[in-house]
């Protein structure tokens, strides 16, 4: 059960990493492709926030505390920048930094996820 969701948050991430970079070439899309593009890194987020609240922590106390308040900062930044990209998408002046931050944001998460789990 773990991998299967391990491999979906993978296969979620490539996903998203593949949007980013075609919306960071806007000159070939259309402004409705814009906002299919739009709908599906959206999509991808929350789909992504719904993993990151189902994972659980089996330690003490502080340590879920921590690792709890470090999930909500994680999912404000997340929103935050989703929500910059929407307002610039609708003003037609995309900052390709905001783009470029979710997917950092999303793979380091991915990469940490990995290695801590190895290790």
């Amino acid at each position: 059960m773990q991998k299967e969701i391990i491999h979906t948050g993978i296969a979620l991430v490539v996903i998203f990493f593949l949007v980013v970079l075609a919306d960071l070439v806007p000159f070939w899309m259309p402004m409705m492709g814009e906002m299919v593009v739009l709908l599906i890194v959206t999509v991808c987020l929350l789909v992504w926030v719904a993993f990151i609240f189902a994972e659980r922590a089996a330690d003490e106390r502080e340590v879920v505390l921590v690792m709890k308040s470090g999930r909500v900062a994680y999912v404000a930044g997340l929103l935050v920048l989703l929500l910059a990209l929407i307002l610039q998408v609708f003003s037609h002046a995309v900052d390709p930094w905001v783009p470029i931050t979710l997917a950092v944001m999303v793979g380091s998460k991915v990469i940490s996820r990995l290695y801590f789990e190895r290790s």
